[in-house]
């Protein structure tokens, strides 16, 4: 009998306790069924499954090191994670450590058809869950007009009072203060880190300070007294904070928060960043590196970072960022075309071939009971709502025309009491509920993702964040693939990846 572990979780403030014990009632049972001894159990209670930033999740990933359990047991894949590539660096950490994460109502068989239709599976996990992040951002809205905390972790030098209303840190504040003055004085990036890091000052995550921290807080303009909210877009589920939302879209109101900086200092730092930013424009031509984000060294595990070199940026490359801050590590560099070749090659023989598309079709369509099951679910609690308002109403009437007992008031409660459950129900079934999706969607889906990355660019970078999740490239000369969740990970020849057909 293995040992394994449950991880359960649910994000909605509006949901009853009973939904997270539902799940562990099911993890349970998938334990007894198959064999597996229940240790421990990890609970997140109202903790969103977008980023892996949450206490018990980060427990039971450094528990797993001590070697007490094998198995993570969740409920459906997404209360593990709604974010693939999150989700996929985990379960490397989790597999270093011998550890498999299975899921309790989703029968996924092992072997790479498993790979992709947990990769779909998240996937519409997460596209789900950015649906329902348009329909609570209305509500923060209202919040963000009265310069209120929204949610999260605070901006370093400021503090959340009772009311959420902001303070000022003050230990914080003057690191926010050394950081615009040693930069408005003429202090590079490289000399504010070491300073800080120095004196043991610390990010609002408690991490060192780097480069892009810096550049972030050196124009983040709360620090004097604007109040800013949804001023950062989202793009493919993640925050860029490199483009901008329209003027219109973005909450801005001066005086809205204490000020840190001074005005005067304020504007020195931007004509500072501005003229440095043309400066570096002039030596810099537009290069998309389109494994940003995937590729990792295979020595360290730190990412590499696009880079160019020679006259008219001619040579295009991958280097470790390890290598390039700490001088720590000593992994050579890839060349971008090269590698960036190879893996998209690669994924279309694999990962998008007729055989594998029609095998994975097939998988997707066995979750079906499943989702009949919450159709039936949801039907039925809409249709007891309906009696219920209906009996509420028969005895409001009954109170209008005089009838009015101690009985009347008392069964008016309970129907008021079973309507909260109802309508609490209802949102946690539509909230679990899976997207619905036919046979024929699916694979046009799939079809139309292969002919795209075969004759363009777009097409590439669609095939790469749709279906990789991490690339680790070693010195030996082999690369690592991580197919989006990643329970299968390959080590091949990088001479053999580029030995699959040319059409990039």
């Amino acid at each position: 009998m293995k040992n394994a572990v449950i991880y359960a979780r649910y994000s909605s403030d509006a949901q009853k306790e009973t939904s997270i014990d539902d799940q562990i009632r099911d993890c349970n049972k998938f334990a007894a069924d198959n064999n597996y001894r229940i240790i421990h159990i990890y609970r997140d209670d109202c903790v969103s499954g977008k980023t892996d930033n949450r206490d018990q999740f980060q427990q039971m990933l450094s528990d797993s090191a001590k070697e007490l359990f094998e198995t993570v047991i969740v409920w459906k894949l997404d209360r593990f994670a709604r974010n693939r590539n999150e989700s996929a660096l985990n379960k490397v950490k989790l597999k270093k450590n011998g550890v498999k994460v299975v899921s309790a109502m989703e029968h996924i068989p092992d072997g790479p058809e498993g790979i992709i239709l947990e990769s779909v599976l998240e996937g519409m996990a997460e596209y789900y869950i950015y649906d329902l992040m348009e329909k609570t951002t209305r509500g923060r809205i209202g919040v963000a007009l009265q310069c209120k905390h929204t949610g999260g972790r605070p901006l370093l030098g400021y503090k959340v009072n009772p009311d959420k209303t902001y303070s000022i840190d003050e230990y914080n504040a003057e690191t926010i203060r050394q950081i615009f003055h040693m930069y408005a004085t003429g202090s590079s990036f490289s000399e504010i880190i070491d300073e800080m890091n120095r004196q043991g000052r610390k990010t609002a995550s408690g991490r060192s300070f780097g480069k892009n921290s810096i550049h972030e807080l050196l124009r983040n303009e709360r620090f004097i007294g604007i109040f800013t909210y949804n001023k950062i877009p989202s793009e493919n589920g993640k925050r860029n904070s490199h483009a901008s939302k329209p003027k219109d879209k973005v909450i801005r109101i001066p005086d809205g928060i204490p000020a840190i900086v001074s005005m005067d200092e304020w504007n020195t730092v931007q004509q500072k960043m501005q003229k440095n930013k043309h400066t570096q424009a002039r030596y810099k031509a537009k290069i998309e590196y389109l494994l940003s984000g995937k590729i990792f060294c295979g020595e360290c595990g730190g990412a590499m970072v696009g880079q160019s070199s020679g006259s008219h940026e001619k040579y295009s490359y991958y280097e470790c960022s390890t290598k390039k801050r700490l001088r720590t590590c000593s992994k050579s560099n890839v060349k971008k075309e090269t590698i960036e070749a190879a893996v998209i090659n690669y994924t279309i023989d694999y990962i998008l071939s007729e055989e594998f598309r029609e095998s994975l079709v097939d998988l997707i369509l066995q979750q079906d009971d499943e989702r009949q099951k919450s159709a039936r679910l949801i039907t039925g609690l809409k249709e007891k709502i309906g009696q219920n308002q209906t009996a509420k109403d028969n005895i409001i009437k009954a109170i209008e025309a005089g009838i009015f007992t101690s009985t009347t008031k008392e069964k008016l409660e309970a129907l008021e009491a079973e309507s909260d459950l109802l309508n609490s129900q209802l949102l946690e079934a539509e909230t679990m509920q899976s997207p619905t999706y036919t046979k024929e969607a699916i694979s046009v889906w799939l079809s139309k993702i292969a002919t795209k990355a075969r004759k363009s660019e777009s097409g590439n970078k669609f095939l790469l964040y749709s279906f990789v999740s991490a690339v680790y490239v070693y010195d030996d000369g082999t690369v690592k693939i991580l197919y989006n969740l990643g329970n299968k990970e390959q080590k091949i020849a990088l001479s053999d990846l580029n030995g699959a057909g040319d059409r990039t």
